[in-house]
């Protein structure tokens, strides 16, 4: 049987998803799971819960539990990474050092400055996996959800050569969006969708067959439809496609919807009379609303725990829609499977994008692993949002791989959000407060 090593199994949410879908698997119930976190406290926690799980499926999981990651990744078949680096004062850093600048972040994981710091900041982690990978386990394929996705697997492949692929649910959920939108069962949406993570274009939607984007265009017209989604609606209205990701975390990655309070106003809060929870604040744009949605997931996480040990709760058992087990159970049964993956594009699977960056493509997988599918090109006007996302990858993972402070700070001169409010100077300045703000927590070689 295969061995799944799960790095940050201490985790509030992924862990417990994804040994859940491992136990639910006939040809997986056997595997070994090493579940390895820096914290053994919220590792027995995971520990705990897993045994209810295995209960309550009626199986005896196989665990190898350690805080050693050496001894984790050891002769493993497929490493699964959900750690984050740092805590909520970190990132609440990222929100607040670029705010007074008067760039108002959402959830700062992808681009943006807390986005290109957060990269600083979990990129070493992750690399010294990735090399212990090559040392101890170097045929086993890195399943990561880690953010920034591009930006870490672009590093990751250029600076250890590590089998990699990178994995987000925001494909399927824009998927069943779309589908709520046109009033159709997800179960009968097909799509095609690619681009690069967290801006990635759905070039085919098709509900039964046949072509619903004039259905979803109907939608558009509906004020009650078009305000759950106001800024995905408002690309797709200008530029023909909608994209994968939610409003708010969409409108971090184009210049069009936070360089001004009035349109921030106009299209990143929540209408007026509408209920207001932190998750609906960070779906529509509400400025740092990702940090009151983090702290509830810790308190709900732990409540969650609580409860289940004290057998006032019990486990859920529902498969999630996540890929990374998806993606092992096809490797292992040969039983073939479509996802949509983050790899390197060296093969020219976007055919009009630089080959050295990370795309977001349809693949195959079966026995044969993941096969990213060719593309061709993307649309043009399509293709222009995504190389402005791409410009800032590049520099960030050449700049950390050379812990090079200067192409950091061109990376936030290209971020689009950035230089829609910000000049030169300031983008400067910023910079350099950010860096110090983190000097603790980076590689020391940016300090030098």
């Amino acid at each position: 049987m295969a061995k799944i090593a799960i790095i940050g199994a201490g985790g509030v949410i992924f862990a417990r998803r994804f040994i859940t879908d491992i136990l639910l698997r006939d040809r997986l119930r056997g595997s070994q799971l090493a579940l390895m976190d820096i914290s053994a406290e919220r590792l027995a926690n995971t520990v705990a819960v897993t045994r209810k799980i295995g209960e309550a499926i009626g199986c005896t999981p196989d665990l190898l539990v350690t805080t050693h990651l050496t001894e984790a990744l050891d002769g493993a078949d497929y490493v699964l990474t959900i750690f984050r680096i740092g805590t909520l004062d970190h990132q609440r850093l990222e929100h607040e050092i670029p705010a007074k600048y008067g760039v108002d972040q959402v959830v700062a994981d992808t681009l943006a400055p807390g986005g290109i710091f957060r990269a600083l900041r979990v990129l070493p982690a992750l690399t010294e996996v990735a090399e212990t990978m090559m040392r101890v386990c170097p045929r086993a394929l890195l399943l990561n959800y880690v953010n920034p996705m591009s930006i870490n697997i672009w590093a990751l492949a250029k600076g250890t050569g590590v089998r990699a692929v990178g994995l987000c649910h925001g494909v399927q959920h824009t998927a069943k969006a779309m589908a709520s939108y046109i009033g159709a069962p997800a179960a009968e949406v097909t799509t095609q969708c690619v681009g690069v993570n967290h801006q990635a274009f759905f070039l085919r939607f098709e509900h039964q067959g046949q072509d619903a984007y004039p259905r979803l265009r109907e939608a558009l017209a509906n004020p009650a439809v078009y305000h759950r989604d106001r800024v995905r609606f408002e690309l797709f209205r200008h530029f023909g496609c909608f994209c994968t990701e939610a409003s708010g975390h969409s409108s971090e990655y184009v210049p069009y919807f936070r360089s001004r309070p009035d349109l921030i106003d106009q299209f990143c809060r929540i209408p007026e009379g509408e209920p207001s929870t932190p998750g609906k604040r960070m779906s529509a744009g509400e400025p740092h609303a990702a940090l009151e949605v983090c702290e509830e997931l810790q308190r709900n996480w732990q409540k969650s725990v609580e409860r289940i040990l004290a057998a006032d709760q019990q486990p859920d058992l529902t498969r999630s829609e996540e890929y990374g087990v998806q993606i092992i159970e096809a490797i292992e049964t040969g039983i073939p499977t479509c996802i949509n993956g983050n790899v390197m594009n060296g093969a020219g699977l976007i055919a009009n994008y630089p080959r050295e960056c990370c795309v977001e493509v349809p693949c195959l997988v079966d026995r044969n692993g993941v096969q990213p599918c060719a593309v061709g090109d993307m649309p043009e006007h399509l293709a222009g949002l995504n190389r402005a996302m791409i410009t800032v990858q590049h520099l960030v993972a050449n700049g950390y791989l050379e812990r090079n402070r200067e192409m950091i700070f061109h990376a936030m001169c290209h971020d689009p959000l950035t230089k829609a409010v910000c000049s030169l100077a300031e983008i400067r300045a910023m910079t350099d407060e950010m860096f110090a703000a983190f000097r603790e927590v980076i590689s020391p070689e940016f300090n030098a």
